[in-house]
């Protein structure tokens, strides 16, 4: 009889996900790329969201010549790393 080795598991940290706005001032609030990622709402790295801004790649806002995102860029960023399963993905024309 042979005993098979489980790992064990790391508890993983609550994400926190940017909450509907209380009013509508909140959806017009800038965040910096260490203050999007320090408050876990996407898992890439200032220096990469700043790359990724320069390159036009993901949505963000240069008010006062500096990159900055708003809710609506962070939930726009979050979309376009979505992965749906292959059942639900369109066939091939």
């Amino acid at each position: 009889m042979t005993t098979t080795a489980t790992r064990k598991r790391r508890p993983t940290a609550p994400v926190a996900v940017p909450q509907p706005p209380a009013n509508d001032l909140d959806e017009l609030v800038h965040y910096s790329p260490e203050e999007v990622y320090a408050r876990g709402w996407l898992p890439i790295k200032p220096r990469t969201l700043r790359d990724k801004a320069n390159l036009r790649q993901i949505p963000h806002s240069r008010a006062g010549g500096r990159i900055s995102f708003t809710l609506r860029h962070i939930r726009e960023t979050a979309a376009m790393y979505e992965v749906r399963p292959i059942g639900e993905t369109k066939p091939a024309a």
